[in-house]
């Protein structure tokens, strides 16, 4: 008898929640990976879904944001019922939009785990990524990659990894008086977390592998950590700051989260 069988007699529970991965389980089975709205990370067994005949039907796809029953198991917790709230049909249809949300998937569940606080924004932002992607034009490879660095700046942000943009990181000059006084253009240090100047960069003493930005870059970088959605579409940017600052935020995730994420590679090889 497997582990996380349950008995009638367990308790049940509904949860909404987004599908980040499934996996197959024995014959028929699959494992699902979820983010919910109040209880984070949710594993759960959808018996039987991988059947011609099964009552899930396609409910259970990835990236679909489904209401879902539960009962309590003694491992993993089993799905009962699910309806599909949200599909992003479009996902799947377009590789490279897949890869992007299969990357977010990975960031969350690699970062994430059962029983830390669970982040409302975080699911908001899942959700809403998940959306903009689904509504790009097919293709866009550009447009793909600037979403990728939207997520990527609102991840850091939410889970308090922020880099510091506009000041030295190491003496706080700020950025306005440094990049006119002391250099052309600005300098940014992963391992620092954020710009630094030359003077600290001389008087450090350690190699900070700095990335050197310019002012369009800065820019870009900048309204990434501020600037909404809706306003952040409008944002008119070269495709060469946009592949330079994914790069950026895509190293500062893996240094500062130690998660190694495979998609990210290959979200740098397209060509925009």
């Amino acid at each position: 008898m497997l582990s996380f069988l349950t008995s009638d007699k367990m308790p049940s529970y509904r949860a909404k929640a987004i599908i980040l991965k499934s996996y197959k389980l024995g014959e028929s089975d699959k494992i699902i990976k979820m983010y919910s709205q109040k209880d984070g990370i949710i594993s759960a067994v959808a018996r039987g879904s991988r059947k011609i005949k099964s009552k899930f039907g396609g409910r259970l796809e990835l990236f679909n944001f489904v209401d879902l029953e539960l009962a309590t198991g003694r491992n993993l917790d089993i799905i009962t019922q699910a309806e599909i709230l949200r599909s992003f049909k479009n996902i799947p249809l377009d590789f490279n939009k897949f890869i992007l949300c299969e990357l977010i998937s990975e960031i969350i569940l690699k970062t994430q785990s059962t029983g830390i606080e669970v982040s409302h924004l975080l699911f908001k932002l899942i959700y809403v990524c998940f959306n903009e992607i689904d509504g790009l034009a097919a293709g866009d490879a550009g447009a793909i990659k600037k979403a990728a660095c939207f997520f990527g700046a609102k991840f850091l942000k939410i889970i308090g990894f922020c880099p510091i943009i506009n000041n030295c990181g190491k003496c706080g000059s700020d950025i306005g008086f440094f990049n006119s006084t002391l250099q052309r253009n600005i300098l940014f240090s992963i391992k620092n977390g954020g710009v630094i100047c030359q003077q600290c960069i001389k008087s450090s003493g350690e190699n900070l592998e700095v990335r050197i930005l310019t002012v369009e870059n800065h820019k870009f970088l900048n309204d990434l950590f501020h600037k909404k959605l809706r306003d952040f579409r409008n944002i008119e940017v070269s495709q060469e700051s946009i592949s330079k600052i994914y790069k950026l935020l895509g190293d500062y995730i893996e240094y500062h989260t130690e998660c190694s994420v495979d998609s990210f590679d290959y979200l740098n090889k397209i060509v925009v």
